[in-house]
């Protein structure tokens, strides 16, 4: 049963506009020989009505359009904790600019200034009520449209701690609305901890929301907008892709100088990827960055929007590093399996002098972008030019319960705010009346690269096994902590072949966060909940991660999705 914090929200149920109806997520088309319906994807490319043939010259565009807030006010943080208590801390009511009459470059009063209302901007990732003080680097919508024949695919990085599939619909109803021709649209959020909440969680307070509406619908425009700058950028392409192994170059600390999985079993994919696109001259289109860490190096009280190690990672490639020469063009930062949890806080990153970076800084945070944008460049150089490279896209829309008690609270307050299916609104929810939220899954293929989107944060271990111990990369950790008071079960582990082993191509990569972002994704084996107040306290052990999964049924469900959506065939 719903615990009763739930139980006293769910007169509230029935006062919000939520459906409970059918989207057609999971519907089938056709039938087999014995005229069972038989199971197809929503969107087939080539093959469906509008992108049929994938036949002609693949091109490639980009584009990075920033999606910094424009409008916020700073404060006093007279504790020095990074977070903001309005019985003991002030605002500067200063305005959208934050500046106020005296300041150097104040001409006038702007929107919100000396209104008594502070107008935060919250940031997600870390605890309640952490308002903004201002930017350290912008934040940006960038993305890369892959066109062939009639088959045309956008993939849109957001730098964002999340963005949900009803938002993401938005942002493919704003492109369709600016009447750009495009099949279909992937929405990525690289996760950073420094940026706005988009989710809701992280607002003042536990059942007050972080989302600013305004702010969520300017994303949508300036996402569209990065979509039409990159289709009107479309040329031919030469595609080279590639990958290196990021643990080779510490000796003995391996992975350890990168990041840090803090929850046992220790499983690292070791890979960064790059997929490169060049125009006729030879210059940049675009590099796309596949890598999977939290982009959350300068820690929980940092009060400055930033991309974190991305915007240097991003930065480097383009601009070089060292005196190594920049790619130019645009770099898209693509963010792979970060659940388990994949962190650089309580790394000491050595960069490539030699120098030692720890603590929660921006010097260690640029030190791991050069690190992260050389080995990117090295990748880079050691690929070659893809032999007729094809484009090819499914998509579909499936349900996935929500069976977390306090993430049903947090639909019923309004602290989450998208639409839940399948239940009985007017009445209580337990075991037999549960509501249940609509997600997507894309499988792209760009030539040798073969890209799946993940709707929430994957354990490693989901996507390549290492239940043996073979994917720890480092001699500073163990494969399971002898410490731990409640070790995984690795006899009961899964065997393989696990999502890597069944995607086709050369580079198999996984899209975190796509489409979507609901929380973390647990191996069921090791799914544990805490006795007497499971989703809230956590059990023994390394079990944070089932506080903020949205149930136990959610890996299962999103690996059976991605075997059936890897394995069609028309």
């Amino acid at each position: 049963m719903v615990p009763s914090l739930s139980l006293l929200l769910l007169p509230l149920l029935g006062c919000k506009d939520k459906a409970s109806g059918d989207t057609g997520a999971g519907d089938t088309a056709g039938a087999d020989d014995t005229g069972t319906a038989a199971w197809r994807p929503d969107l087939v490319c080539p093959g469906d009505a509008g992108c049929e043939s994938n036949e002609g010259t693949l091109q490639a565009g980009a584009a990075a359009v920033s999606i910094t807030p424009t409008c916020f006010e700073s404060w006093e943080d007279a504790d020095d904790n990074g977070t903001y208590s309005k019985s003991s801390e002030v605002f500067h009511d200063c305005g959208c600019d934050r500046l106020c009459e005296g300041d150097e470059g104040w001409t006038a009063p702007d929107e919100g200034e000396g209104d008594g209302v502070f107008q935060a901007v919250y940031i997600a990732g870390f605890g309640q009520s952490r308002p903004a003080n201002g930017v350290h680097d912008e934040l940006w919508a960038r993305a890369v449209v892959f066109d062939q024949g009639a088959v045309r695919v956008a993939v849109v990085a957001l730098d964002l701690v999340g963005w949900f599939y009803d938002d993401v619909l938005k942002i493919r109803e704003a492109v369709a609305a600016r009447g750009i021709d495009v099949d279909h649209v992937i929405v990525h959020s690289t996760h950073q901890h420094e940026g706005p909440d988009t989710l809701g969680q992280w607002g003042p307070g536990l059942t007050t929301t972080g989302v600013d509406p305004d702010y969520e619908a300017y994303v949508v425009d300036r996402a569209a907008q990065a979509v039409a700058d990159a289709v009107a950028g479309l040329t031919p392409a030469t595609l080279y892709a590639g990958a290196v192994d990021t643990t080779v170059d510490w000796g003995d600390k391996g992975s350890r100088n990168t990041v840090r999985d803090s929850r046992d079993p220790v499983v690292i994919d070791e890979h960064l990827y790059t997929l490169h696109a060049t125009d006729a001259s030879g210059a940049t289109i675009a590099t796309v960055v596949g890598w999977a860490n939290h982009p959350e190096t300068v820690g929980s009280e940092n009060l400055l929007l930033t991309s974190d190690f991305a915007h240097y990672l991003r930065d480097y490639v383009e601009n070089g590093v060292g005196d190594r020469p920049g790619l130019g063009g645009t770099t898209v930062f693509i963010n792979g399996t970060v659940g388990g949890l994949m962190t650089p806080l309580g790394v000491t990153v050595t960069d490539d002098d030699g120098v030692d970076w720890s603590g929660d800084t921006y010097e260690k945070a640029d030190a791991l972008g050069r690190i992260l944008a050389r080995m990117a460049l090295d990748s880079v150089d050691g690929s070659t030019a893809a032999d007729s490279p094809s484009l090819s896209l499914r998509s579909d829309e499936f349900y996935i319960p929500v069976e977390n008690y306090a993430f049903q609270a947090m639909f019923l307050v309004g602290v989450f705010e998208r639409a839940l299916f399948n239940y009985d609104p007017d009445a209580a929810l337990d075991d037999d009346n549960r509501p249940e939220i609509v997600t997507g899954m894309d499988y792209l293929q760009v030539g040798p690269v073969s890209m799946l989107t993940i709707p929430g944060e994957l354990a490693p271990e989901v996507a390549i096994g290492g239940y043996d111990g073979s994917r720890v990369h480092t001699t500073q950790d163990e494969f399971i902590d002898p410490g731990n008071p409640n070790p995984p079960p690795i006899d009961d582990a899964p065997e393989g072949p696990y999502l890597k082993d069944r995607m086709a191509g050369e580079y198999q990569w996984i899209i975190g966060l796509g489409n979507d972002e609901i929380g973390y994704l647990i191996p069921p084996y090791d799914y544990e909940l805490h006795e007497t107040s499971p989703y809230v306290s956590e059990p023994e052990g390394d079990h944070y991660e089932e506080t903020n999964s949205i149930g136990p049924s959610a890996t299962p469900r999103v690996e059976e999705q991605a075997v059936r959506i890897l394995e069609w065939a028309p």
